[in-house]
């Protein structure tokens, strides 16, 4: 199948240095010729310039997860369509991602610290009771949904650390 080695899948099993994990700009190109807009008037939609559209669309840089919520709306599509990380890949920060949200604004409406979010989203430190069902509906989704995201990368970082 194209786009697959080895059981890997592009984009979705490295973590750029955006932090966006998995976004595709061929899937930004198609959403926006769908809709019959012009990199130009998907900037103007957006309020960002046709050459950061351009920078998406062909891989050379990732937009942050607000603007992925923008271009989601603008589309008139989801944020999975364009990050389409299959379910059972999906971690913490994936979750926060799709909700158009970047660390420290849902650090903050958690009422927590970054750095805390940090460690949940990379398995370092265990996301508390209490933290759940918060998290699960900023993110909007299921409580279960957060703590198998959290088990997915609390199993990376254990199997990263395993293999350096």
């Amino acid at each position: 199948m194209v786009g697959y080695i080895s059981g890997r899948t592009p984009g979705v099993d490295e973590v750029p240095r955006s932090g966006v994990r998995g976004f595709r700009g061929d899937k930004l190109r198609e959403q926006r010729v769908k809709a019959q807009l012009t990199p130009d008037d998907l900037a103007a939609r957006i309020g960002t310039t046709r050459q950061a559209v351009s920078t998406w669309e062909t891989g050379r840089s990732r937009p942050a997860p607000e603007m992925l919520g923008l271009l989601a709306e603008a589309l008139d599509t989801s944020i999975s369509v364009l990050v389409p990380i299959p379910a059972g890949k999906l971690r913490m920060s994936d979750l926060r991602v799709r909700a158009a949200l970047n660390q420290r604004n849902a650090a903050a409406r958690l009422g927590i610290g970054a750095t805390t979010l940090a460690e949940i989203e990379n398995g370092v430190k265990a996301v508390r009771d209490d933290l759940v069902p918060k998290i699960a509906e900023l993110y909007g989704v299921d409580r279960r949904i957060i703590a198998e995201a959290w088990k997915r990368g609390y199993e990376h970082r254990e199997t990263r650390a395993k293999n350096l």
